[in-house]
């Protein structure tokens, strides 16, 4: 598929522009040179793991499951490095007075990962498999996952939309509560699948 091409081909080189961004805000700003340097160890790391995936997925033979495998990692891969590239690029640019709002790398930052919610929470009810392949109650878990779903989709957008259209004082309050909204409703819908389904007596 042309998304796990990309995926891939970002997974690759995202960490090695953050390697070179990490060294140009190094060379900008010396007096931080620990922040840097672990966050050009954070990068290798992910070059490793990311070589890493792609090597098992040659020697594996092929299959779908193994395919997922490799897509997911190297999809975590790239979004960790972008969200890290991002605020490192608007640092550098504004250590070199191109960009004056120092909080827009922030803000950008927690938009992308809005969106990264928003659409995480839409992939979930197309993963569902079928309800004969489940040895459960497979209605009810795909209820479940069509819920969280859509929760953590319409978490994404609002967390996304608080940081793009409110003041980061209001920004980080408002979309920390969506999130523990998310989760709260996730953990109950969570717990109430694993409660076991009562019949009324003379129900078959």
């Amino acid at each position: 598929m042309a998304l796990n091409w990309i995926s891939s081909r970002a997974a690759s080189a995202l960490p090695l522009i953050g390697i070179v961004l990490a060294l140009a805000n190094w060379n900008a700003r010396p007096d931080a040179a620990w922040a840097w340097a672990a966050t050009i160890v954070m990068f290798v790391v992910m070059v490793a793991v990311e070589r890493r995936s792609q090597l098992a997925s040659s020697r594996s033979s092929g299959d779908a499951a193994s395919a997922r495998s490799v897509a997911s990692v190297t999809g975590a891969v790239a979004f960790g490095a972008l969200m890290m590239i991002i605020p490192l690029a608007l640092t550098l640019a504004h250590a070199y007075g191109v960009v004056d709002d120092p909080d827009g790398g922030r803000r950008t930052t927690m938009i992308i990962l809005g969106a990264y919610l928003a659409v995480t929470g839409n992939a979930i009810p197309r993963k569902l498999p079928p309800t004969s392949s489940m040895q459960c109650d497979g209605a009810r878990v795909q209820a479940f996952q069509r819920l969280a779903g859509w929760t953590w989709a319409l978490c994404g957008l609002g967390f996304a939309t608080a940081w793009l259209a409110l003041p980061i004082d209001a920004a980080e309050p408002v979309s920390m509560a969506l999130v523990v909204a998310a989760m709260f409703v996730t953990i109950v819908q969570l717990l109430r699948l694993r409660k076991p389904r009562h019949h009324a007596p003379g129900l078959n």
